[in-house]
């Protein structure tokens, strides 16, 4: 168990890793970290509360791998092919500020491996901030090492969420590339705004819309998604609707799956049932 020195334990926080508590532990906060071990965490949970502990919370780091595959086919007899995997980590700072960061790796070929950069490690860092219970902001600098690729575009992204009920979430998102794209040869500010309504709580509708800065093109997109217990799926559009002097017009179609795995968690047993 963690105690901040000289603290009463006014609240427990309840975790599984070391690393977890020690994050978790401050001023009148109690963390307790006792992995899958049921028995230790309701011990420990019992002895906190009789010690004056006025409530009891679970706190955790949030994590996860992922992968893409991106297929570049513009025509002429020319394509490419990317693969992308990565770790992302996000750790709660404090009640209202939650840092994360993202470790990844690509691998390109053809078009994709532009000027013969055909990949490698690089990462994100970025921050989010709660202003109020209803208004988000937040930050994030993307592939910081320059991998010298717009696949892979070093830039710094922003964005404003609004939550006006708890099933609607409207947004307003901008990003600035610092890598010129490898076909145009241009990069700059893209601004983006839409909107995500939660139907059922297993249903997720999107709509929205921006400028992009990489084709000087104003576009439309939407998307759908189903989630279940087990995965989700996800998909996408965006279509070109104003075109910018002799760019072309883009249709980019998505398709994304997600399984999710469950991991083992300690029942909490309340104190004074052991």
């Amino acid at each position: 168990m963690t105690l901040a020195p000289g603290a009463l334990p006014a609240v427990v926080a309840a975790t599984g890793l070391a690393r977890e508590a020690q994050i978790a532990a401050g001023p009148g906060v109690l963390a307790v970290a006792c992995g899958l071990d049921a028995g230790r965490l309701a011990v420990a949970l019992e002895q906190a509360v009789a010690d004056g502990a006025g409530a009891i919370i679970s706190f955790g780091i949030a994590g996860g791998l992922y992968y893409n595959y991106r297929a570049t086919e513009p025509g002429g007899g020319v394509s490419g092919h990317g693969h992308e995997a990565g770790l992302a980590l996000s750790v709660p700072i404090a009640n209202r500020v939650t840092f994360g960061g993202t470790v990844k790796y690509f691998k390109l070929s053809g078009i994709d491996a532009f000027d013969g950069q055909v990949g490698g490690v690089t990462f994100d860092v970025g921050g989010t901030i709660t202003l109020l219970p209803k208004v988000s902001i937040a930050v994030v600098g993307t592939n910081l090492r320059d991998l010298h690729n717009s696949n892979a575009t070093q830039g710094i992204g922003y964005g404003l969420a609004v939550i006006p009920i708890p099933d609607l979430v409207l947004a307003a998102d901008g990003f600035t590339s610092l890598t010129p794209d490898n076909q145009t040869g241009r990069k700059g500010t893209s601004v983006m705004v839409g909107g995500d309504l939660t139907l059922g709580g297993k249903f997720d509708i999107r709509l929205g819309g921006g400028y992009d800065a990489v084709t000087g093109n104003g576009y439309g997109a939407a998307g759908f998604s189903a989630v279940s217990e087990v995965g989700a799926i996800d998909v996408g559009v965006r279509q070109d609707l104003f075109l910018h002097e002799n760019s072309r017009r883009a249709t980019i179609v998505a398709l994304s799956l997600r399984l999710f795995i469950p991991s083992q968690q300690p029942s909490l047993t309340p104190p004074g049932t052991l």
